[in-house]
């Protein structure tokens, strides 16, 4: 059924990775899913672009959330950095417009 339009993304194979900083309290759960039927990867929908400590993200093309935490009772301490964004659609003509 491999590359089928009917396949009913039923057996998910979830790809999940810690990311921990020295310099900072904060973790992150890096998370990539694909369907092991078809082999189609996971898009993660309504995620901002970017990585910060203060809410979810995601990687610009979607493929990858990433979660923060901190351990129960924990405070965010340390040099901590991030970003976040958005990918803007600009119309033809106009900078960076097809």
């Amino acid at each position: 059924m491999s590359g089928s339009a009917q396949c009913p993304r039923s057996d998910l194979h979830f790809d999940i990775h810690h990311a921990g900083f020295s310099d900072c309290s904060i973790h992150y759960l890096e998370i990539k899913a694909r369907c092991k039927i078809c082999d189609k990867r996971m898009v993660f929908q309504g995620l901002p672009l970017g990585m910060t400590p203060h809410h979810p993200t995601g990687a610009l093309d979607g493929g990858e959330a990433r979660l923060p935490f901190l351990g129960e009772g924990e405070e965010l301490t340390g040099k901590v950095i991030g970003f976040t964004g958005r990918v803007v659609d600009f119309p033809a003509g106009v900078d960076g417009g097809p």
